[in-house]
């Protein structure tokens, strides 16, 4: 999502992101804070995927179960595990 919105910004090179003083009465401002608790409140929420590390670390459980379960249970694995 990250490298999307990156991608997005430097194709419009009109877009500039600025930070702003919370709650000091810009429009535009107070307008994106009414609607990020319109989203909290109506429970409309959009889905955001979990992050990155979180699925890489999924990822290499899963791997490695599947490994653990295939060396535990094939006969090649077996038979060099059985041998030490």
């Amino acid at each position: 999502m990250v490298r999307e919105i990156q991608t997005l910004l430097l194709s419009h090179k009109h877009i500039h992101l600025r930070w702003l003083k919370a709650h000091a009465g810009y429009l535009s401002n107070e307008c994106a804070d009414q609607l990020a608790k319109e989203a909290i409140t109506e429970g409309d929420l959009f889905f955001l995927p979990k992050p990155l590390s979180y699925l890489k670390s999924e990822i290499k459980s899963a791997a490695l179960s599947i490994w653990q379960d295939k060396w535990d249970n094939g006969e090649t694995g077996r038979s060099t595990h059985d041998r030490a």
